[in-house]
């Protein structure tokens, strides 16, 4: 069974518009790596992909942000289950077909269910917003020169914003 299928099967669940694109899918296996190593290494929580379901407050309850992160301390004894509160970051790649508008209910969505930080990546620009929960629907955008900061979510994590959008072969924006 597809990504797809499944996400078609789930009542709640949010629908893919769109399939990602090959440049989504690195972006968050490569955001993931780079967290999951560090988080592994501090024993920090665990870091979940895209397939895992979360409870928010709202109109769509259950999300699968493309990566997400819960605190050691928040997690359940048992986590062969879904998880039936927020992460503590969320992460969302945008993919061309996005609507603008759905990505800000989100945003708003996952600051209300109490989501520390959010990070939005923008492939096309190379840049990521991040939101945090003290700071409302205020954005900060880091531009490839930047880098980004877990903060109190997963304190001492740090990743240049550039090492998201290397890639072999590829033209990038500025190349155009």
């Amino acid at each position: 069974m597809t990504q797809a299928e499944v996400l078609f099967e789930l009542n709640d669940v949010e629908e893919l518009e769109e399939m990602p694109s090959l440049e989504h899918g690195a972006i968050g296996i490569r955001l993931g790596r780079y967290l999951d190593a560090y988080v592994d290494e501090k024993g920090l929580g665990l870091v979940c992909n895209s397939q895992t379901t979360y409870k928010f407050i709202g109109q769509k309850p259950n999300r699968l942000p493309d990566l997400s992160f819960v605190s050691r301390e928040r997690l359940p004894q048992r986590i062969d289950q879904n998880a039936d509160f927020a992460p503590d970051l969320t992460v969302e790649v945008l993919s061309k077909g996005d609507d603008v508008s759905e990505v800000d209910r989100k945003i708003l969505q996952y600051q209300r269910s109490g989501v520390h930080l959010v990070w939005i990546i923008h492939p096309v620009i190379r840049a990521v917003d991040v939101y945090r929960l003290k700071n409302g629907l205020k954005l900060q955008r880091l531009l490839v020169e930047d880098e980004l900061d877990g903060e109190e979510v997963i304190p001492g994590f740090k990743l240049k914003v550039s090492r998201l959008f290397e890639f072999p072969n590829t033209v990038q924006l500025d190349e155009l």
